[in-house]
């Protein structure tokens, strides 16, 4: 199994914040102080490429200075009160983090017996309580997704967008590990499908989206080119179906090659929204 106490010490210590938002990364990052410019080493089980190397870590006082300032921003300004259901897909529901910014110090936990959520404070003497992740964010959804209907769930990660250069995913009951595998927004010949998960690049020099975001495929209409999403933390408003999909995007096939953008299927633009980086599944999805 993961190793639940070394995360959530370094949750709490370093702000494993992972905040909804958007980023405007081009193969030009030299910039930025903490997006190196140039691609990511190849990776095993890529569909597609231009892959960007990942950014370096923020700097510990950067890193606990934004900490500081997320838990201040938990009980004002939300968009929908904290906690408040959004929506359910696939018996897996999604609250309100109140807004972007929040970061709390709670932590969810899986009773592996019967997939019971709890939260904690610190970790539980219980071996079969499993960590999630920080309560109401983006990737604890994921987490709790694939734990509740796949029965596996993948590592440690400070930031959302790290989980698209995963190589590894887990089994939770068997404790065995498993490849997985990613596909390229833009370049990959593997459309999005039900259950992977799709991750957003970061923007380290915008504190909404300097952890990217990752939402969950729970639909997939390549004819229309449509992809439905569940998720939590991207704007903390009520799901557009409630009981089946927070969001639609957009998706097009362009040569054999798909493309997702991070706008409704009624609009033609998202000022709001992110670039998406990739998806990322088990590698005997592809």
């Amino acid at each position: 199994m993961i190793s639940k106490l070394p995360q959530l010490l370094k949750a709490l210590a370093f702000s494993a914040v992972v905040l909804a938002g958007g980023c405007a990364i081009t193969a030009d990052t030299g910039s930025s102080g903490h997006y190196p410019a140039g691609l990511a080493a190849a990776l095993p089980n890529t569909d597609g490429y231009g892959l960007l190397a990942k950014p370096a870590p923020l700097p510990e006082a950067v890193s606990k200075q934004a900490y500081a300032q997320a838990k201040q921003s938990c009980d004002t300004g939300c968009a929908t009160p904290a906690g408040k259901l959004l929506g359910v897909a696939n018996q897996v529901p999604a609250y309100s983090n109140c807004q972007s910014t929040c970061a709390r110090s709670d932590f969810s936990f899986m009773d592996l017996r019967n997939k019971a959520i709890s939260l904690h404070a610190k970790p539980p003497v219980d071996k079969q309580l499993h960590y999630v992740g920080l309560t109401y964010q983006c990737v604890e959804y994921a987490r709790r997704w694939w734990m509740t209907n796949l029965g596996v769930t993948f590592g440690d990660v400070d930031s959302a967008h790290e989980i698209l250069y995963l190589t590894e995913g887990e089994n939770i009951q068997a404790n065995a590990k498993f490849p997985l595998a990613r596909s390229l927004n833009g370049t990959a010949t593997r459309p999005p499908k039900f259950g992977d998960l799709l991750v957003y690049c970061p923007n380290p020099d915008d504190p909404k989206w300097r952890h990217g975001h990752v939402a969950v495929v729970v639909g997939v209409d390549l004819q229309r080119g449509l992809v439905s999403v569940a998720e939590q933390n991207y704007n903390n408003l009520p799901w557009t179906k409630p009981n089946q999909y927070a969001r639609q995007l957009r998706l097009f096939n362009v040569g054999g090659r798909y493309h997702l953008e991070d706008v409704a299927n009624d609009k033609v633009n998202n000022p709001a929204g992110g670039l998406i980086s990739g998806w990322i599944y088990p590698a005997s999805a592809r």
